[in-house]
């Protein structure tokens, strides 16, 4: 059997740990406001390389991640 080994951040804006391999970055701030503006959790950000770095679950943001894609992110 294969060990699992689990990644664990702390979010110190939301004061709470998540799974890195559940989630995605988006540095991209239009993107990210637009996963918020469709009700797409956020799960932490933070300051990384001059950029803000938005999290979001993998599960929950890839309806606004297809639309996305297609342009129909509004």
């Amino acid at each position: 059997m294969k060990a699992v080994n689990i990644i664990r951040e702390y979010s110190e804006q939301f004061n709470r740990e998540y799974e890195i391999e559940d989630t995605v970055r988006i540095v991209n701030t239009k993107q990210a406001g637009l996963y918020i503006k469709n009700n797409v959790p956020l799960i932490d950000i933070f300051w990384s390389k001059d950029n803000l770095v938005f999290v979001f679950n993998k599960n929950e943001s890839k309806r606004a991640y297809q639309k996305w894609l297609n342009h129909e992110l509004l």
